[in-house]
């Protein structure tokens, strides 16, 4: 009687912490697919939501999560950050224990943890994707060398650490994914990862149209859209505003939240001229890419994502850090460095202003971030996956 080997089943576990790490983790689901994987997810809150509207026939697990929620004030960032380690330890501890069980339950061959730090498993093949070698806490070197060290004893868990950026200069991350120490195990860069369509960038249509681009944890999310409302008075373009909340749960939620958003936008039309401002909770990736070949301009988060997302497709970013967080300070200097994108800071910021300095910014669009994630590390590491099956039979 001939058998037939069961297709590998791929856990693929992003981090809740914004929505970048869940939407870089779409283009490595449909290539698991294409590669004949079995593919299940894991995460919790609006990243599972935006996994469960992206892939609605696949299993999604809700994994142990911590809730995370910055200060209000940039200065209050380290502090608070310092208050939340033991949870972020107790967090790794999680989902140690979690995986494990998990794991045997769904008979789960090979792990992709997205910045999950306790996802390594003692004995199936797990990789973890990260752009973040290279920390940056804003306390220092000697700080971000000890942080560093604490993050690669995690790290060195895993079977392989897949950087998604290019391997030469110029890169995307700077410093970040190119850093100085790397860790003991194999480090893979799979390019630029991106759920949006790679075909030619397309021109924006005459007339300023203007995107706002919302994201990252709160209290900061919801404090960069009060500004970018109070101001929408004054601009005389036409202005279009993703919240960066994907819809929960329930259908009774869901009604709800789009009641309150046609009367939000009702309210904006009364101010402002129904043809000149629009808002939106959320836009799935066929509404975004259907969007951008209208859009002359793109205001947004320094997300490491939003970055790998929109800079291939030549669009003109004009960047805001959440303030306080050294990560995107870092990325949001390291584009303007480049030229890849000018950079604002919240408590100063003026959207005729930064519009004015976009339109004379000399914006550089590095052609070999067009070439996407070559197919050849997630294809060699499938057939391991496959050649690992065979031989447990």
């Amino acid at each position: 009687m001939q058998h037939f080997a069961r297709p590998p089943v791929v856990l693929v576990a992003p981090l809740n912490w914004g929505l970048g790490h869940a939407t870089r983790c779409i283009p490595l689901i449909y290539g698991l697919q294409a590669l004949g994987c079995e593919v299940l997810t894991a995460s919790d809150g609006a990243s599972r939501s935006l996994l469960v509207e992206e892939f609605p026939l696949l299993t999604h697990l809700s994994s142990p999560h911590t809730p995370i929620r910055y200060s209000s004030s940039k200065w209050l960032f380290g502090w608070a950050m310092l208050k939340l380690m033991p949870r972020f330890w107790w967090q790794i501890k999680k989902e140690q224990k979690w995986i494990v069980a998990i794991a045997s339950k769904y008979h789960i061959d090979a792990i992709v943890a997205d910045n999950r730090y306790g996802l390594a498993h003692p004995t199936i093949p797990s990789v973890i994707i990260t752009h973040q070698l290279g920390v940056r806490t804003g306390y220092g070197r000697y700080t971000d060398s000890m942080m560093q060290k604490l993050i690669y004893r995690y790290i060195d868990r895993f079977k392989q650490v897949w950087v998604p950026d290019v391997k030469e200069e110029p890169s995307l991350a700077g410093a970040l994914s190119h850093p100085l120490t790397l860790p003991k195990v194999p480090v893979q860069y799979m390019g630029v990862l991106n759920r949006l369509s790679k075909g030619q960038p397309a021109a924006a249509t005459t007339g300023q149209q203007v995107l706002v681009l919302l994201s990252g944890p709160e209290p900061q999310r919801t404090l960069l859209e009060k500004i970018i409302l109070e101001q929408a008075a004054s601009f005389t373009g036409q202005l279009i505003l993703v919240r960066g909340l994907p819809a929960t749960r329930t259908d009774a939620v869901v009604q709800n939240s789009t009641e309150q958003q046609k009367g939000t936008n009702q309210a904006l039309a009364q101010l402002y001229g129904v043809s000149r401002v629009r808002i939106f909770d959320h836009l799935n990736a066929g509404e975004l890419q259907a969007l951008l070949p209208s859009v002359e301009y793109i205001i947004c988060r320094s997300g490491y994502t939003t970055l790998m997302e929109m800079i291939p497709l030549h669009k003109k970013l004009v960047l805001i850090a959440t303030p306080g967080q050294p990560e995107q300070t870092y990325l949001a200097a390291y584009a303007d460095s480049q030229h890849y994108a000018p950079q604002f800071l919240q408590e100063k910021f003026s959207m005729v202003h930064a519009l004015s300095t976009a339109s004379h910014y000399p914006y550089r669009f590095p052609s070999h971030f067009n070439e996407g994630p070559g197919p050849s590390v997630l294809a060699k590491w499938v057939e391991q996956i496959k050649e690992t099956q065979k031989g447990s039979q």
